[in-house]
């Protein structure tokens, strides 16, 4: 195991990061557009409480025992195409959302399977055919059931949905909805719009799509930027030029007005309606009554300045959320544009705006680059942050910027490259080189032991430790938080070759369940395993 320190968290020890702002406090616009995975311990997660979590009581543990995995069985459930994400009922079965076709596929539609499995028996099944839209990233995304699941049989379901239902073919949109399961199956009839997204079917990318419920009965939703990342040599899509708006993700994650590129957080009400936590970013009771009203900005909006938040997980102990977001592909820092292709991770307590895509990682900015003369124009200081797009119809002063938790890079060589005016930090402090280079960070849960679990349980030297995945480097880790406020990772089951690992979920008997994407490409369709501790 190794550590790095630094971890900003929910305790508020991170710093901003570097405000670079210039000698007048302005924003600089000139206008243009721009191991083996054992560390020893004795067992604790090393929590001071700072994230909420009051510990509980857990039984001596053998950490050797635990990071030994002879001890482990992994037990191939079930394989399909194109799985998206899972998640467990509670009463124990498994569900999975597939895309409803593979990536790159001829034709824009398509059938998204919603599978169940009985995982001791191994039974399994279809509970839902469901058809899609599957144009580049779209189709089946996430599912997750209500917190009433057993008395009131509700699941929820992103998706998008195929142009021949839209209302009005020129302004698609993805769906989350609500349905309703009776045994192993989901009427299609009992659907409940719950709520549209707007999404083009011009371009690609980003969908995000994840579903995940809090302890207050809080929706929360992810969506991607929805923006074309292709033509902007691996930096930001700032594009301004007149028809290429969705090569400008200011118009989406960096604009108040729109859901896109979010983490939206709302209430779902039991008539199909939903009402909006106090504390979102944007709401009255913080003082956006006005900019409400003249759609400014959108209530819905939990955390504003996301790429591609395809996974997060919500911790029950502690009130937090974590979330993976997928980076950009620059090898390297250009000075006329901006830093190298970076992930994020996220620990979220408040409403906040991540960022993007005016920096990331620590704030790390891009510059206003003109796409036209091709000329680069200042940075956006993520202090002191407006958005100047044209296709931007939000507020034009936006939320200073949160960091990062954790974050690295597509190339740590290319990462440490940095122009002189960037407040780099010195290596190892703010940054996490023993995580491998990469793009695509997947959140799996934080592991709370229960005496109450069954054989099959992990270890209780597991509690409080988060599981990380990697999609394209394949690997599976787990972050021990510190007193500190620095972190740990540990290699997770490193000789077992899981072929991109995209999501995990702890059953209630204690069980992990992971679900891998397994492209064609690379010769494996998609799975879901259970794995088992039998030390």
């Amino acid at each position: 195991m190794s550590a790095a320190v630094g971890l900003a968290g929910c305790g508020g020890s991170g710093g901003d990061g570097g405000d670079g702002s210039d000698s007048d406090g302005s924003d600089g616009s000139d206008g243009s557009d721009g191991s083996d995975g054992s560390d020893g311990s004795d067992g604790s997660d090393g929590s001071d409480g700072s994230d909420g979590s009051d510990g509980g009581t857990v039984p001596e543990v053998d950490a050797d025992a635990a990071t030994n995995w002879d001890n482990y069985s992994v037990t191939e459930l079930v394989v399909d195409e194109a799985m998206m994400s899972l998640d467990v009922a509670p009463d124990g079965r498994v569900f999975y959302i597939t895309k409803g076709a593979l990536f790159g596929a001829e034709g824009n539609t398509g059938t998204a399977n919603v599978g169940y499995i009985y995982p001791d028996s191994g039974d399994t099944g279809t509970a839902l055919e469901l058809p899609v839209g599957t144009f580049e990233e779209d189709g089946g995304q996430g599912i997750t059931f209500d917190p009433n699941f057993e008395e009131n049989g509700w699941v929820y379901i992103f998706y998008v949905p195929p142009e021949g239902e839209l209302e009005d073919p020129d302004n698609p949109y993805m769906l989350v909805s609500r349905f309703t399961m009776e045994d192993d199956t989901i009427d299609p009839e009992s659907e409940t719009e719950i709520l549209r997204i707007p999404h083009q079917r011009e371009t690609c990318c980003h969908v995000g799509g994840y579903l995940e419920f809090d302890n207050d009965g809080n929706l929360f939703i992810t969506t991607g930027d929805d923006t074309n990342p292709f033509e902007s040599s691996g930096y930001s899509p700032l594009d301004g030029r007149d028809g290429r708006k969705n090569f400008d993700a200011r118009r989406t994650a960096g604009n108040t007005a729109d859901l896109r590129g979010s983490i939206l957080r709302i209430t779902p009400e039991d008539d199909g309606s939903y009402s909006i936590p106090d504390d979102n970013l944007f709401t009255e009771a913080n003082g956006y009554a006005d900019e409400i009203d003249q759609d400014l900005v959108q209530p819905e909006i939990y955390v504003l300045g996301c790429r591609n938040p395809y996974t997060i997980s919500f911790d029950d102990e502690s009130g937090n959320l974590f979330l993976a977001d997928y980076g950009p592909d620059a090898g390297s820092w250009d000075p006329e544009r901006g830093p190298v292709g970076i992930v994020e991770y996220r620990q979220i307590c408040e409403a906040h705006n991540a960022g993007w895509p005016f920096s990331r990682g620590y704030n790390y900015p891009y510059r206003r680059y003109d796409f036209e003369n091709e000329e680069s124009g200042q940075p956006y200081w993520p202090q002191n942050l407006t958005n100047d797009s044209p296709n931007n119809d939000g507020l034009t002063d936006l939320p200073p910027v949160q960091p990062a938790d954790i974050w690295y890079p597509r190339s740590w060589e290319g990462y440490l490259e940095a122009p002189d005016w960037v407040d780099m930090p010195v290596p190892g402090e703010r940054s996490f080189p023993e995580l491998p280079a990469g793009g695509a960070p997947m959140a799996g849960p934080r592991y709370r032991y229960n005496e109450s679990f069954g054989e099959g349980a992990l270890n209780p030297y597991f509690d409080g430790k988060q599981f990380i995945m990697e999609w394209g480097t394949n690997y599976i880790k787990y972050v021990t938080y510190n007193d500190d406020g620095s972190v740990e990772f540990g290699d997770f089951l490193p000789d077992e070759e899981f072929q991109s690992p995209n999501d995990m979920a702890v059953g209630a008997d204690g069980r992990l369940f992971l679900q891998t994407y397994g492209p064609p490409w690379a010769g494996e369709e998609s799975k879901v395993y259970m794995i088992e501790y039998e030390g």
